[in-house]
């Protein structure tokens, strides 16, 4: 499990997942990052920059069919689940209030990053809003990352006699965390 989580593999996954959270898939990669984290920091750091790297192609992709065809863009992210019209009023608000630099302040709202994506090119050109892309999303998985490495170099012993416990908690963890946010998102 470990070489899986932390070889090629791992990095392939966390390129899709970062790719595929930036455009239609509604579960942050932060989900996959903190679970190699827990076994190792070198090699979760190379899962994080996978990661990276495709939610910022993904973002560009995303971008560029929010330049082309605004209206179809933000009608398909309003299908992704738990993406509301609310959050689209709200990321359109922020974009006028704060410009570009709106795209910082989304992970903090628990709004998803794609809605930005889409509406940014009426803010900025494409390298700029890549630019503060990858600050936007590094902030906010060097703090799971952070988390989760902590919680690793906690609890070494047991998650190397257990490894499969590790997991399971991690996804009970994450499985929280996200019926929290669904059912505030539900009902907000």
């Amino acid at each position: 499990m470990r070489r899986f989580l932390l070889g090629p593999a791992g990095l392939f996954i966390g390129f899709l997942w970062g790719f595929a959270e930036a455009t239609l898939f509604f579960i942050i990669p932060d989900v996959f990052l903190t679970l190699p984290a827990l076994f190792s920091i070198r090699q979760s750091l190379k899962v994080m920059a996978a990661i990276l790297l495709g939610s910022v192609l993904g973002g560009g992709l995303m971008f560029w069919y929010g330049e082309a065809h605004p209206a179809q863009a933000e009608s398909l992210v309003m299908q992704v689940p738990f993406v509301t019209q609310k959050m689209l009023a709200k990321t359109q608000e922020e974009f006028e209030r704060y410009g570009i630099w709106a795209l910082v302040k989304g992970p903090a709202g628990g709004i998803p990053y794609k809605i930005y994506a889409v509406q940014s090119p009426r803010y900025a050109g494409l390298v700029a809003s890549l630019l503060v892309t990858v600050m936007a999303r590094a902030w906010r998985f060097v703090l799971s990352w952070a988390v989760a490495v902590l919680l690793g170099a906690v609890f070494k012993k047991g998650i190397e006699r257990r490894p499969w416990a590790a997991v399971a908690a991690h996804l009970c963890v994450w499985t929280a965390i996200y019926a929290w946010y669904w059912t505030k998102v539900s009902h907000g």
